[in-house]
């Protein structure tokens, strides 16, 4: 073993020195043998994708970071040149997550802040580019690119006097800085020193004659001082350069006017009109497949950059509303779509568009009004119809909802959102038989993100009716990990047909699975598939197995703790002297209804004072709740609970969970152990309308919300039984 290490340790420094000496094709073979002989090699993981970037294949270079921060997920300079690497392949957002992370471990690098602030520039975030900037001049003030980005955001920012002191330190340092030279003259023509900032942008030009931005914005001076012949040869040189540039063509008309010369300035503005149409046009269209690509935060980047071309187009501002409401921009969503409506006050579209964003930001009535002015303007309007009924569902007056999702049906049989959203009620008043059917329209609904997340399979999809003795099946996990383990239920159902079980679940599910009865196999979500013959993702279970509400297969547990697992915490919590509940009181904020399900720290701080030893099973603690939590006589192990397994033989050195609607919440359930889960109002349709208890968890107490909203009562109720089970 000794030797082979050092058979791998001397390979791979071959390949430093090769790198280093700038042999990338060899240090590459290098670096690709260390891998074969150690494909976990950090190290030679990490200097494959610095070859990658440094020759153009960013893609490449994202791939092995990637691999590196599998293995290391602490490594900053790995999320760093992630960051790059995300950076050159125009996909900024990633870029900053990258950037973020690699902060968040070593806040001391000075080229991370410069990275991130350049995106930050490209994202039109000036004053957080700003603040990085300056982060990273605190660093290193000897860094002349950081100060000349520095002086183009304040430029942006309007603030040119420091902006100017930035530009002339970034040329005292980098007498040769291009673009320092282009700033400073901008910045001199803006608080008009004319003729200093004349020489400035003939230096940038002298530096780089082909500079079009410095030829522009020479040419703008000169006309600015009244030479009109001498700024259209700038004009002239800078349209060379790119013939495309809509407000150079602009300027230039502007000059042959001043020279008299009205039909070249006519020719020239037409020129600039049409290529100012087409660049609105590009941006439109790109925003618009962002958009439908779930990349909302960019396609809103286009969106407003069209309309800075023309701020006329009332669709635009829709669009701009639409993907800001995506990337979660409410109150800037909702400015957007009241510029739309100021353009056209009666366009139901519009209005559409306002109550999507206003349900969204959970202002539910506020919603409904604007719901009730699409179905005003445009009577046949089906989705008007369906977004009507989900507020008035979300305000608990489900029959008017039931009776404008058939309104929306009955106007167009193919409205896959109103049946799915019928399904959830008829779910949640237990009409199970109808509800399955219904709620097999969520593959149909576009505007849902499971539609696109629904997976395409060669193999057939089984329905219940198909024979499956000496098949192949393939259960998937589709949503959450709480649906993961509610539904993974059917496996012994399925198996019992004859079937071989196959189940796909994410990574954190697959020990607990491994405990599933009749399932052959745990395949973790992105591993390669086995041969199969069907297919079926788990929440379609219910109806192909026929499921009512007197048939729910209930029986717990069906899931079990792994023993030494048990054994572990068992021994790590001591004796027992009093009862022990685990509890949890925030869900993932990935989830569209988790500002309704989750629960204030502070509300909760009630049920600690019953003679109980509380401990935490929440993995993820939010930032606003660490502090609070720290004062609390609660046992805190979050980072000791790597996944679902950990949790589960947790739980089973418990007396009692109590919990919101969380995945914690099934998998106690499934442990058939105690629990006590409060929920929201509307309640979710798997807990039903009405009752404290529950058709799939036998051991489940419900507790439920008599108004929207108000957890109090009932966390104060939850704390009165604690105190009984204490006593």
């Amino acid at each position: 073993m000794k030797a082979f290490t050092q058979s791998v340790d001397q390979l791979f420094s071959q390949g430093l020195q090769l790198h280093g000496e700038g042999d990338l094709a060899q240090a590459m073979q290098t670096y690709e043998q260390v891998l074969k002989l150690a494909p976990q090699h950090i190290d030679a993981l990490y200097h494959v994708g610095i070859i990658g970037f440094q020759t153009g294949n960013f893609e490449m270079a994202a791939g092995f970071f990637r691999s590196v921060l599998a293995l290391a997920p602490d490594d900053a300079a790995a999320h760093s040149n992630l960051g790059n690497a995300l950076k050159e392949q125009q996909l900024p957002d990633e870029a900053l997550d990258s950037y973020e992370r690699a902060l968040a471990l070593n806040a001391a690098d000075a080229d991370t802040w410069f990275n991130r602030g350049a995106v930050l520039m490209a994202v039109e975030r000036p004053q957080d580019a700003l603040h990085s900037f300056e982060q990273a001049l605190t660093l290193n003030d000897a860094d002349d690119q950081a100060w000349q980005n520095r002086a183009a955001v304040l430029r942006q920012l309007g603030q040119h006097a420091p902006a100017l002191e930035s530009a002339e330190q970034a040329l005292a340092l980098n007498p040769n800085n291009i673009e320092a030279h282009n700033q400073r003259g901008a910045l001199l023509h803006a608080l008009g020193r004319l003729d200093e900032a004349a020489h400035s942008l003939r230096q940038a030009l002298a530096l780089l004659p082909e500079y079009a931005d410095a030829h522009h914005h020479l040419g703008l001076l000169l006309a600015a001082a009244g030479q009109s012949e001498e700024a259209l040869h700038s004009h002239d040189h800078a349209i060379a350069l790119q013939p495309q540039w809509h407000e150079a063509h602009a300027s230039r008309a502007a000059v042959l006017r001043e020279l008299g010369r009205r039909d070249d300035a006519q020719r020239a503005t037409a020129t600039a009109n049409q290529l100012r149409r087409e660049q609105l046009a590009a941006y439109r269209s790109v925003g618009d497949e962002l958009l439908a690509q779930g990349r909302a935060p960019a396609a809103a980047r286009h969106f407003a950059a069209a309309l800075r071309l023309d701020d006329s187009d009332a669709v635009l501002w829709q669009l701009h509303a639409r993907a800001l409401n995506a990337a979660a921009q409410r109150d800037e969503a909702l400015a957007s779509i009241g510029r739309a409506l100021a353009l056209k006050p009666d366009s139901a579209e519009f209005h559409l568009t306002r109550g999507v964003i206003l349900r969204s930001a959970a202002r539910y009535e506020e919603a409904l009004q604007s719901y009730e002015q699409v179905v005003r303007l445009a009577p046949r309007n089906s989705a008007g119809y369906t977004n009507l009924g989900s507020v008035q569902d979300q305000l608990g007056r489900a029959d008017e909802a039931m009776a404008n999702y058939e309104r929306a049906i009955a106007l167009d049989a193919g409205n896959a959102l109103a049946r799915w959203n019928r399904g959830l009620v008829h779910l949640r008043r237990g009409d199970y038989q109808q509800g399955w059917r219904d709620y097999e329209y969520r593959w149909k609904a576009e505007t849902l993100d499971l539609y696109r997340k629904q997976r395409d399979f060669a193999q057939p999809a089984w329905t219940g009716r198909e024979p499956l003795a000496g098949k192949t099946i393939l259960l998937h996990a589709e949503q959450g990990y709480g649906d993961a383990i509610q539904f993974c239920r059917y496996a012994p159902l399925v198996a019992q047909r004859g079937a071989t079980v196959i189940l796909e679940v994410k990574p954190a599910l697959a020990a607990l699975m491994g405990t599933l009865e009749g399932v052959s196999r745990i395949v973790v979500k992105g591993d390669p598939l086995p041969p199969f013959d069907y297919h079926i993702p788990l929440m379609s279970l219910p109806l192909a197995c026929d499921t009512r509400l007197d048939s729910v297969p209930a029986a717990t547990p069906y899931l079990a703790p792994d023993a030494a697992r048990v054994a572990h915490w068992r021994a790590a919590l001591g004796p027992r002297t009093r009862p022990r509940v685990g509890v949890v009181w925030s869900g993932s904020t990935a989830n569209q209804n988790d500002h309704n399900r989750s629960l204030p720290l502070p509300l909760l701080a009630a049920l600690f004072d019953a003679p109980c030893d509380f401990i935490s099973l929440q993995k993820d603690v939010r930032p606003e709740d660490q502090p609070l939590l720290d004062t609390l006589p609660v046992l805190q192990l979050a980072d000791q609970l790597r996944d679902f397994a950990d949790t589960a033989a947790l739980c089973a050195v418990l007396d009692l969970v109590v919990t919101v609607d969380t995945s914690v919440a099934h998998l106690a359930g499934a442990l058939g152990m105690p629990v006590w889960i409060m929920l929201q109002t509307p309640f979710e349709w798997r807990w039903l309308e009405q009752g404290a208890g529950s058709p799939w968890y036998p051991s489940a107490t419900l507790y439920r919300q008599a108004q929207r909203g108000d957890w109090i009562p009932l966390v104060a109720q939850v704390a009165a039984d604690l105190r009984q089970l204490g006593a």
